[in-house]
């Protein structure tokens, strides 16, 4: 029983950072292309969001599919969720990701999953330096929310994907195949299960 209980709070995860990533409308690098293995099944990497806040953000900030033909283009919500989660966790300080804030809130998984401590460690700083030194690449004066949240999130999953330690790894083409396709720049949770399930 217990090996599942990381793959319920994954599976959790997946729902809120879905909406909080977007979904995939084009696809130019064939990220849903060509690979049968999902990330999850190459590498369990631990949850480090705390559930109650993941919650709060989402019934803050609900889901809502666009109208079809809508031509309005505002602020995804998830990206509001994303923003609010890093909030709660106390990782943004002055509408900057703060590394220290993010690794303090995550000590408990860290300690519960030490094979990953120092990939951790270094995905979360790498990432805080990546999206703070790009704090205006996507700046939209029609956005609530800052897209820094999305980024950071994405990049310290796609980052511990990439460096997922070899005792956990699963050894098979198809993981290859995913981890080529993030170095490449797909983002790591467009490789989910399916269509279905495909943020970016």
């Amino acid at each position: 029983m217990d090996r599942y209980v990381p793959l319920l709070g994954v599976m959790f995860l997946v729902v809120t950072v879905e909406q909080a990533m977007g979904h995939l409308r084009q696809d130019p690098l064939g990220c849903q292309n060509g690979t049968k293995a999902t990330v999850d099944e190459c590498c369990p990497i631990p949850v480090l969001a705390d559930k109650a806040i993941m919650e709060k953000c989402k019934s803050e900030h609900p889901f809502k599919l666009p109208k079809k033909d809508s031509k309005e283009h505002g602020t995804h919500p998830g990206m509001c969720i994303a923003e609010c989660i890093l909030k709660g966790m106390g990782a943004l300080k002055n509408g900057q990701i703060d590394a220290a804030g993010f690794k303090k809130a995550i000590e408990p998984v860290v300690k519960a999953n030490p094979t990953f401590a120092q990939v951790i460690e270094e995905a979360v700083t790498t990432c805080e330096q990546r999206t703070n030194m790009d704090t205006g690449f996507s700046m939209n004066p029609n956005n609530a929310c800052k897209p820094d949240a999305r980024f950071f999130v994405n990049c310290v999953y796609g980052t511990l994907f990439e460096q997922c330690p070899p005792t956990v790894w699963t050894k098979k083409d198809e993981c290859t195949q995913l981890k080529d396709k993030i170095k490449k720049g797909c983002p790591y949770f467009a490789m989910r299960s399916g269509r279905r399930m495909r943020p970016t």
